[in-house]
């Protein structure tokens, strides 16, 4: 008895997987977790702005957790976006805590100065003065820190 496609009869007519095959089996949480990887990069890479690390990476580490699904092992590619992800927000937190740190830190003088240096920035940028914008330069306001801190 001769088995081919022809007189098969588990094979139905039209039958994109001749011969027998089995159909591929594909991981549903494979697209979440390449997802998740490219959300992590996107954390890290833009680590120079605030908001973007922490909602990518937030992003990232919930589809990772996602992309497991019922499974007992994570993908690779989860891993990679969990790690990425966790890396880009501590990454902006300890960039944000340093600034604030430094600012804590500095003296009465440095902090006037600092104040100065922000006026004339912001007046180069958008070609009108601080004070018309906020009601008080932001000098002014460093100067008030300073004697609320007894700088």
């Amino acid at each position: 008895m001769e088995y081919n496609s022809n007189n098969n009869p588990y094979i139905q007519p039209g039958d994109p997987y001749p011969g027998g095959q089995m159909q591929p089996v594909r991981n549903p949480g494979r697209a979440m977790a390449t997802a998740s990887m490219i959300l992590g990069i996107v954390s890290i890479v833009s680590m120079l702005t605030v908001y973007i690390p922490v909602i990518c990476g937030s992003l990232a580490i919930v589809l990772a957790i996602l992309s497991k699904g019922y499974g007992k092992k994570m993908l690779p590619g989860a891993k990679v976006g969990i790690g990425t992800g966790i890396g880009g927000i501590m990454l902006i937190f300890s960039i944000v805590g340093s600034l604030v740190a430094m600012i804590l830190s500095l003296n009465r003088d440095d902090l006037i100065t600092f104040g100065r240096q922000m006026d004339q920035q912001f007046e180069r940028q958008t070609g009108q003065e601080l004070e018309d914008v906020l009601g008080q330069s932001y000098e002014e306001i460093m100067k008030q820190y300073a004697e609320a801190m007894g700088k």
